[in-house]
């Protein structure tokens, strides 16, 4: 029966339950770790969404340092509070897969002490010349540039140009490691850049709904691959 109470015919029942069905065998395929990871791209987009309004109003650098400011307080709240969990200060009342982490994280930092402290000076600059190129390029220098670039780029743009992520990774896994891509990755590949393709050759015919609608299958595209 359909909201207005009326019966409903027998093909829209089969295809709801088809469609039922179809969601169930995905949810089950689906494991932990890939749900935490549709969960962290929907939180990242969010982000470039609310990145996109205060980027207007304030200064790039005011971003960035609120931005890594937040990220390491929270980082250094989460690593002491599964390192506690190891330690059992919450008893058994933690979830098992909190439990599981937080021994990684202390195994992890328990060998990190040892090897460091038996460490010379050959060992040392090499990693502390990888800590500051993570921290100073890879982390400061990057939440600079999204500050930076989406003063002047719209969030949805902003989203499709991060969508070539894996092509450059993949790029640089062939140049620096020889690894190569699949099938699948292929597709995935001529996808992302399809989309691109689509919302840099739209016309534009001064019409912003024909605009977003371009950009709507784009990102759509690149959802799917």
């Amino acid at each position: 029966m359909g909201f207005d109470g009326k019966e409903l015919s027998s093909s829209v029942g089969d295809s709801s339950t088809v469609l039922t069905s179809s969601l169930s065998s995905i949810t089950d395929t689906l494991s932990g770790g890939d749900l935490l990871i549709i969960m962290a791209a929907v939180a990242y987009t969010m982000h470039v969404v609310r990145l996109g309004k205060y980027a207007q109003s304030s200064t790039p650098l005011r971003l960035a340092a609120a931005k890594a400011s937040s990220e390491a307080v929270m980082s250094l709240v989460l690593i002491i509070g599964l390192v506690s969990v190891n330690n059992g200060v919450f008893g058994n009342n933690a979830p098992g897969f909190l439990e599981k982490t937080g021994h990684e994280v202390a195994t992890y930092l328990s060998a990190f002490g040892e090897s460091f402290s038996a460490a010379d000076t050959s060992t040392l600059l090499p990693a502390l010349g990888a800590c500051l190129w993570t921290g100073w390029v890879t982390c400061a220098y990057t939440i600079y540039a999204q500050s930076f670039g989406q003063r002047r780029v719209s969030p949805t743009d902003a989203n499709l140009i991060y969508t070539t992520q894996p092509l450059f990774s993949s790029l640089f896994a062939f140049a620096l490691l020889g690894e190569t891509l699949g099938a699948p990755g292929i597709v995935g590949g001529s996808l992302i850049a399809a989309a691109l393709w689509l919302i840099t050759t739209s016309e534009d015919d001064g019409n912003d709904t024909t605009k977003e609608e371009a950009k709507a299958t784009a990102q759509i595209n690149v959802i799917q691959s």
